[in-house]
């Protein structure tokens, strides 16, 4: 029903991914006008774009979607509002949240005297960084899990903070509108002009 004519090649979608043909001004509103619409506590949905926006930071890019939905499960949060929150993880933003989680890794790892490779090769290519991640997993990747899962947990207060206050404001000003509305239809029934 809500299928588009022509289906999007794959070229497209990438290319949706990164600019969307409605625009970003139209897609946030999209977005905000589906959690207005939640008919969840606001702590539930604010818990669950926090979850969302928190595993985001891990770098097992596959599994985000997983991960938000089985955390979203466990805790009994908003499961719509966990999978939104992974959009926080896109191509703008994930090389600084991954710089950031490889970081954060190699500084704690460097306390347990395990140096951790955190500058990689100039001439990397696929089979380079491959061989890395299979011989010395624990120069890069042991590290960037580390930093990835320590950076959900840091991220996830202040992203339940920042959540908790927009659902609420849209609910608020949503709950205003119907109850605008309700008063113009009682006047328009009952002959009041005002």
């Amino acid at each position: 029903m809500f299928k588009r004519r022509k289906p999007l090649t794959l070229l497209q979608h990438a290319r949706e991914l990164f600019w969307p043909t409605m625009g970003w001004r139209r897609a946030f509103r999209y977005v905000h006008l589906r959690v207005a619409r939640m008919s969840d506590s606001t702590h539930r949905i604010a818990a669950g774009f926090a979850v969302g926006a928190s595993v985001a930071f891990t770098p097992i890019i596959g599994t985000h979607f997983i991960q938000a939905a089985l955390v979203a499960w466990i805790f009994r949060l908003n499961l719509l509002a966990a999978l939104i929150g992974t959009w926080v993880a896109n191509p703008w933003t994930i090389p600084f949240m991954w710089w950031g989680s490889i970081k954060l890794g190699a500084f704690l790892f460097s306390f347990l005297g395990v140096q951790a490779k955190t500058e990689l090769p100039h001439d990397m290519d696929f089979h380079v960084f491959w061989d890395l991640l299979t011989h010395h997993p624990v120069s890069i990747l042991l590290p960037w899990l580390t930093g990835g899962y320590l950076m959900a947990l840091l991220v996830f207060p202040l992203s339940y903070y920042v959540f908790y206050k927009l659902v609420h404001g849209t609910k608020l000003a949503r709950k205003k509108v119907q109850i605008h509305n309700v008063h113009k239809v009682a006047r328009e029934v009952t002959g009041q002009t005002r």
